[in-house]
């Protein structure tokens, strides 16, 4: 099952910090909900005016609010008037309900006097005419402006049993809250996205050599340092830090590598003349088992030589080869062996040229390897199967009991063998066939072949397009003399292209 892919920093800063402003947002509301809901009196002051204002533009419109819910049904709660100063006396009064709750206009001063003329605005306790007020009555006296007319809007409230706090304390919100944020949010994460993929573009390139270290290191390469340039301080001073790291461990891994063939390649000159010097002592039981065990030394030893050398080799001398030649010869290679043993060998491949870049010597050390492991798995008489794909891969089955599922995975690592009793194998051969395989970017693995056997995969990446060598004469005039040498009737490896 593949893993999702992690989201990018950016993004992750982007969405704390529009949480945080979501957060930020809640908090305001809270905030004023809890400054109006603790002082009532700038509540109703805020109910009363946005009130008034939609009063007067009613009364504009030719409207009658009398009518409106909270004034027809609590005639004992809501009062209004609405005046307007331009009219002739007794004329001046345009709308009004439930008048009785409201505080009569003053008496005229003089005959030529309106108290409608000395309205003015105000807010307070709203004074009924007996005397006092009643708990959380308010008053307001506002203008209010509406197509060029001015309006004057005489307001009571008392308690709130219409709840039209709730609507006023909703548009306060709206306006002094959930609008602003609306346009701060995007515009806060858009800002931040931004940034923040500017600031983090030397990470991501710092990121990209680290991908290419990881690729270069798996083949065996001398790891490259990671650029420090355009880097942030912090940044560059880890940086350096881990290039002085990669430049230790590159050289740690050159000195594993050198010890590894050196003591390989020393160990060749005493094993040689041990087996000479075995060769001197007169036949027997004895004698036999001693040359087995030396001829099971020495392949050890080659291996681990191949082993040692094959990252070095792999990185000085890639070049395109065609997979399908390279295979097929390391396949007539092995037709003597096959010959000995009583067994066939059959090849299969497609009739292009595959090109991949690789190094021919070790693409036959890995096939070479997996066909001495399908002989010896593969009874007498048995065939073993050697195929090249489309796409690069070579395949080795063989006709033996095949692989456990829980032995699967070990199979591959260096020095392990299922029975440690068995001489004809050093535990090497599948390593150095995994190691060869992922030096160019692919992997090995095993799987069950149908009718019986192991089938063993070499999946190598295909880094050139196969048409490059296919377009080249003196490839196609190669492959076309290898599919005829295959063919002929002294060659044991049969071509079994259908």
């Amino acid at each position: 099952m593949t893993a999702p892919p992690r989201p990018a920093l950016s993004r992750i800063l982007a969405v704390r910090m529009t949480m945080a402003a979501i957060a930020v947002s809640f908090a305001l509301l809270v905030f004023f909900a809890a400054q109006y809901l603790l002082f009532p009196e700038d509540l109703a002051r805020k109910t009363l005016e946005a009130e008034a204002t939609a009063i007067a533009r009613a009364v504009a419109r030719g409207e009658n609010p009398a009518l409106w819910r909270q004034y027809a049904a609590y005639p004992r709660a809501y009062a209004y008037r609405v005046m307007v100063k331009h009219q002739p006396p007794g004329q001046r009064v345009l709308s009004t309900a439930n008048a009785e709750l409201l505080p009569p206009l003053p008496p005229p001063a003089a005959p030529d006097d309106d108290p409608v003329l000395r309205l003015e605005e105000r807010f307070g306790p709203l004074q009924q005419p007996h005397g006092g007020s009643p708990a959380r009555g308010w008053m307001q006296t506002s203008r209010e402006s509406v197509g060029g007319h001015g309006y004057w809007v005489e307001l009571a409230m008392i308690g709130d049993p219409a709840w039209i706090e709730r609507a006023a304390l909703g548009d306060e919100m709206v306006t002094h809250v959930v609008v602003p944020v609306s346009f701060l949010i995007p515009a806060l994460t858009l800002a931040i996205l931004f940034t923040t993929r500017q600031a983090l573009r030397p990470l991501t390139r710092l990121a990209e050599q680290a991908r290419v270290i990881g690729a270069v290191a798996g083949r065996g390469a001398t790891i490259p340092p990671l650029s420090a340039a355009r880097l942030p301080r912090e940044v560059a001073d880890v940086v350096g830090a881990l290039n002085a790291m990669l430049g230790q461990m590159d050289r740690a891994l050159a000195r594993q590598r050198q010890f590894a063939a050196d003591a390989a390649h020393e160990l060749r000159t005493p094993l040689a003349v041990l087996r000479l010097q075995l060769a001197a002592l007169p036949p027997g039981p004895a004698t036999r088992r001693m040359d087995e065990e030396f001829a099971t030394l020495a392949h050890l030893i080659s291996q681990l030589l191949r082993f040692a050398q094959a990252e070095d080799v792999m990185a000085r001398e890639v070049r395109p080869v065609d997979v399908v030649a390279s295979v097929r010869e390391t396949c007539e290679d092995m037709a003597p062996l096959a010959l000995a043993r009583g067994m066939e060998l059959e090849f299969v491949a497609p009739p292009n040229p595959v090109v991949l870049p690789s190094h021919p010597e070790l693409l036959g050390v890995a096939v070479r390897n997996l066909v001495e492991n399908a002989l010896r798995a593969s009874p007498p008489g048995g065939t073993v199967t050697i195929q090249v794909t489309a796409d690069g891969a070579v395949s080795v089955a063989d006709q033996g009991p095949g692989v456990p599922d829980a032995q699967k995975g070990a199979i591959f690592e260096r020095l392990w063998r299922a029975d440690r009793q068995r001489t004809d194998g050093a535990g090497i051969g599948l390593a150095l066939v995994q190691r060869i395989a992922r030096l160019h970017g692919g992997d090995v693995t095993v799987e069950d072949r149908p009718g019986g056997g192991a089938r063993f995969v070499v999946h190598l990446r295909a880094d050139t397009p196969a048409a490059a060598l296919v377009k080249n004469p003196f490839a196609r005039d190669h492959a076309a003399k290898m599919t005829k040498l295959v063919r002929s009737p002294s060659a044991s490896c049969q071509d079994g292209r259908v």
